[in-house]
């Protein structure tokens, strides 16, 4: 099964669910802007994608600059607190299977995760 954590109107979450389904791989998806993680949720998704919260920031949201992440230092912990509360802040799609995981639309790395599911 290969969960994919997406937001409806992203362009690329929409093309990365329809890669999975067509490629036959098992999905579960969750809108996490609808569905919001709680920060220890967070916490765990990230560590099962092998993910940290600094590497999963979107420097690209609108509301990286409104709160000025950059020029506030944070810690993870805190990167953990601002993504549960503005999901923008969380770089999408992430989808993981197992122990890989992969963010953004990226074909051959979501064409894998499906091959993965589809053996698994």
């Amino acid at each position: 099964m290969i969960s994919i954590y997406v937001h409806p109107t992203c362009t690329s979450c929409r093309k990365a669910v329809a890669l999975l389904e067509a490629s036959g791989a098992r999905v579960e998806r969750r809108d996490y802007f609808r569905d919001r993680f709680s920060a220890d949720e967070l916490r765990d998704v990230l560590a099962r994608a092998g993910r940290t919260p600094s590497e999963m920031l979107s420097t690209r949201a609108k509301a990286y600059r409104d709160l000025d992440i950059a020029g506030r230092g944070l810690d993870d912990e805190a990167l953990l607190a601002a993504m549960a509360e503005e999901p923008t802040l969380l770089r999408r799609p992430l989808a993981i299977s197992g122990h890989r995981s992969t963010v953004g639309f990226n074909a051959g790395a979501l064409t894998e995760l499906a091959e993965a599911d589809r053996t698994a």
